[in-house]
């Protein structure tokens, strides 16, 4: 049975800029697959998907804020609902 489940960043991490998505709505993202790019300002991180599945909506656009536990995206999956995890930023290089 699907479940759906909302890519949240961690609340222990800063605030981050949206900056771009990597991955369009209706397209299938691999676990640990890179959905969006973020900025501290200093340097820009890729956001992981926790868990594979149907990336089905956008809540954020080019240039919001991000700030703990706030939702970037909506994502269905296969299989029994379980906890997902909210995503670490990855720095880039």
């Amino acid at each position: 049975m699907p479940f759906m489940y909302e890519l949240k960043v961690a609340a222990s991490e800063p605030s981050y800029t949206f900056v771009q998505r990597l991955v369009s709505v209706g397209s299938l993202v691999g676990t640990g697959e890179a959905v969006c790019t973020l900025t501290d300002g200093a340097m820009e991180f890729h956001v992981p998907a926790p868990r594979q599945g149907l990336l089905v909506e956008w809540f954020v656009e080019h240039g919001a804020v991000i700030e703990n536990m706030d939702s970037l995206a909506r994502i269905v999956c296969d299989g029994a609902e379980v906890a997902i995890p909210a995503a670490v930023p990855m720095r880039l290089g």
